[in-house]
Order: C-alpha cells, then structure tokens, then sequence
C-alpha cells in the first residue's frame, strides 16, 4: 500500500496553506462592498471562537490556574491579533487584494529589521543587500496608486497600501515581544484566546462604529448576514484562513527544514494573482509584476550566505543544530515563530 513519506506530507500541508492563505483575500475583499473591517472580523472571530470551544476546555487549567499567563497572552494578542487586523483588514478594504498581497508578503523584512534595532541582531552585508531590494520593491508596491489613479480613489488606495505596511510593523513588533514570552505556552492555547480577543476587540469597535447604539448595531448585522458575499468571505477566514489554514502551516513545518518551507511563501502569487484578475477582475499592471519580482530577488539575497557564519550566528542565538543549517532571511523568522508558537 501506498504511504506518504514525513517530507511529502509536510509538502501537502504546505501546499494547502498556501492555497488558503493565498485566496483569503480575493475571497474576503467582496464582502466589504457591503460591511465594514470590523464587522467583518466579528463574524470571523464568532465562528472561530465557537469551533475552538473545545480546545479552551481542554486547557482550561492552563488559563483558570494561571491568570497571568492568560493575562500575559491577552495583552500580546492584543497587539498581534487587534492591533494588526484593524491596518491589515482596513488597508485590504481600500486597496486591490492583488496589492495588498504583495505588501503583507514583506512582513518577514520588518520583523528583522525590528530585530536588528531592537534584539540587537546581526546581518551580513549580502542579507543587507536582500533587505534593501525587498523594501524598494515594497515602496514600489504601495506608490503604485500615483501613477495610474487620481483623486479620491488615489488617496484610498495609498492609505489602505501605508495602511498594510504599518500591520507589518505592528505584526513584528507582536513577534519580537512574543518570542520569549510564548516559548513554553501550548500554541493551541494562544491561538484559542487570540480568537477570543479579536471577538471581544471588534465587537466592541463594531459598537463605536454604530455610535455605541446596540440597535443600530444590530441593525447592521441584520443586513451584513443577508448578503452571501459577508457569509462567505467571514466563514471561510474562519475555518479555512484561521482553523485549517494555521494547522496546515504548523504541520507543514514538522517533515522539512525552514528553508524548504519559505519556498511555498513565494508560490501564493500564483493563487492570489489569477484570483484577483479572475474574480474580482483587477489588473496586474507591469511594475506591479516587476516590483514582486524584486520582492522574491531580495528573498533569494537574503538567503546567500556563508554556512560557516550562519551556524556561528545561529550557535549565539540558541538555536537547534537540525534548524541552523536553514540560513535565510525567511528561515530565521519561521523558526522565530515556531518559538513563539511552542512548536519545537
């Protein structure tokens, strides 16, 4: 009988990522003709919260017997869950989802660049080189609406494309404050009570948004519900971006090394671009394609690097023998979210 190996599974798991992952823009950005950001991400953390209910009893006495940790891990999803998705889900609803794509690609560059100020890391120059074509093709990106719109609809779609890059920050400056914080805290757990902060969070900044009247409120809701466009696009970031597609990244990472795994990151353009142009009908322009491709050469850069000094430079920084051969750019900032995870 036929068996997949480890690493072939691993390949499955990440190859259903990074379909997930790649089309929950596309298709979430239709409901937003119709709610809010914020209402939209209600609905997605009321579903979420519901499936996870039985992972929170199972590790109800890591949270009931541990108020500060739960406390703890409150605050930082504060930050990593609501802070984050207001910019990202904001800037989604005022740019194309093509765009904003290929900014939230560049998350990983802020996180080491927080790290560099911050954590007080260390790059070598030819990482410095991969940086340095990976932010010139994100500037490209997010100036895109200067050149081929005017007016209003060029200052939406310049404020949703800022609008991404500042989740990016706020999404590194999660990682770099989480990294030793979660190291020995159940990944399932975080992941429960983040589902839980972000329905709290947005239920509230759904109330603000109704002028703090319940009715009114309610009255949205009603709306937003009848609409299969709002029930699609939060019931599929609910189970599919949330639930299956997290699990799918997490078991993905278990048969391969890091390196490996940073490969699938650069095929979600594949998903995400014909979507955007199929379903939504948005155009690719030229310097949109050549800015991804400066992304993905700064990707590539960055992982050039002598293997003698990486595993220096990972042997300082604590991390594994069977991780430190993985010396990219992307590598370094997966293992830091395996850690931030709990996952070893």
């Amino acid at each position: 009988m036929f068996s997949l190996t480890q690493r072939h599974q691993s390949y499955l798991w990440l190859i259903l990522n990074t379909i997930v992952w790649g089309a929950a823009f596309v298709i979430s950005k239709p409901a937003f003709e119709v709610t809010t950001p914020f209402r939209f991400l209600f609905y997605r953390f009321f579903i979420a919260a519901t499936l996870v209910i039985p992972l929170l009893w199972r590790y109800r006495k890591n949270t009931w017997n541990n108020p500060r940790s739960l406390l703890m891990i409150s605050g930082l999803e504060m930050i990593g869950t609501t802070c984050t998705l207001i910019f990202l889900w904001g800037g989604l609803a005022l740019t194309s989802a093509i765009e904003a794509n290929m900014i939230a690609t560049t998350a990983p560059i802020f996180v080491v660049l927080l790290g560099v100020w911050w954590l007080k890391e260390k790059q070598e120059a030819v990482e410095w080189w991969g940086i340095a074509f990976a932010l010139f093709g994100t500037i490209c990106v997010v100036a895109l609406p200067v050149f081929f719109m005017q007016g209003i609809a060029l200052t939406g779609a310049l404020l949703g494309n800022i609008s991404i890059v500042i989740a990016n920050i706020s999404e590194s400056v999660y990682f770099v404050l989480a990294k030793k914080r979660y190291q020995h805290i159940p990944k399932l757990l975080v992941v429960s009570v983040s589902f839980y902060i972000g329905l709290f969070s947005f239920a509230i900044l759904s109330l603000a948004e109704a002028g703090w009247s319940v009715n009114q409120l309610l009255q949205h809701i009603s709306v937003d519900l009848l609409d299969m466009r709002v029930i699609l696009g939060a019931g599929y970031m609910a189970v599919f971006g949330s639930i299956i597609g997290l699990t799918a990244y997490i078991q993905g990472q278990n048969g391969i090394e890091a390196s490996e795994a940073a490969i699938f990151r650069y095929l979600q353009p594949i998903i995400y671009i014909p979507l955007g142009i199929w379903l939504l009908h948005e155009e690719l322009y030229a310097i949109q394609a050549l800015s991804l491709v400066i992304i993905i050469i700064g990707f590539i850069l960055s992982e050039q690097r002598d293997g003698q000094e990486s595993h220096a430079v990972h042997a300082r920084h604590g991390v594994p023998a069977n991780v430190a051969h993985s010396q990219s750019l992307l590598s370094k900032v997966r293992y830091k979210f395996r850690r931030l995870v709990g996952h070893q």
